[in-house]
């Protein structure tokens, strides 16, 4: 993670798979048939996250998703495009199993404790250990979320239309507001 000035620090925490495209085996259960039937593909919401994003320039991403872990940070932040890869600070997996110290003996969490996590557990744990003025998450994973979380910082999204829901673009520009402050200049 590059040097940023952890006082001002926004941070969006984002999931991909259920936010930026429909969630394949999601999609596939209830529809019966894949995403790309429909004509859907994968990071195809990037645009609407992009233009959402303009009106807080300082908004920093941590992914939250597993796709990093699996396919490599460099692929996953060319499929996001220049726009949002220039926020992106980490990714909770890194973060959590090399950076994070704990305990008595200041260690990491272990591989088997990540993969033990749900996503609020993973993004409260990041939360701790980075301690940013303000964040948001935006995920199709909504378990064991608190009713304080629900309120100020979670935009849960369905899984089969993520962020190219309005509701779920609505839902995220209420959710940016009143953590972040006033968005500046237009928005969408």
């Amino acid at each position: 993670m590059e040097a940023h000035n952890i006082d001002r620090l926004n941070v969006v925490y984002l999931g991909i798979s259920g936010v930026l495209h429909p969630s394949r085996s999601l999609y596939e259960l209830l529809h019966g048939r894949t995403p790309a039937d429909d004509g859907h593909r994968e990071y195809e919401a990037v645009p609407v996250l992009e233009r959402i994003l303009e009106g807080w320039p300082d908004a920093r991403i941590v992914l939250t998703s597993t796709q990093p872990w699996a396919k490599g940070l460099a692929p996953v932040l060319e499929r996001l495009g220049p726009g949002l890869a220039v926020r992106v600070i980490g990714y909770t997996y890194q973060d959590l199993t090399t950076k994070l110290r704990r305990g008595r003996r200041q260690l990491p969490l272990s591989n088997e404790d990540y993969w033990r996590l749900n996503k609020s557990d993973i993004v409260r744990c990041h939360v701790e250990w980075l301690r940013p003025k303000a964040w948001v998450a935006v995920d199709d994973e909504t378990i064991l979320w608190t009713t304080e979380e629900w309120r100020d910082h979670v935009v849960a999204v369905d899984g089969c239309r993520g962020l190219l829901d309005p509701p779920a673009q609505d839902r995220l520009l209420t959710a940016l507001t009143g953590q972040f402050g006033a968005a500046t200049g237009q928005l969408l």
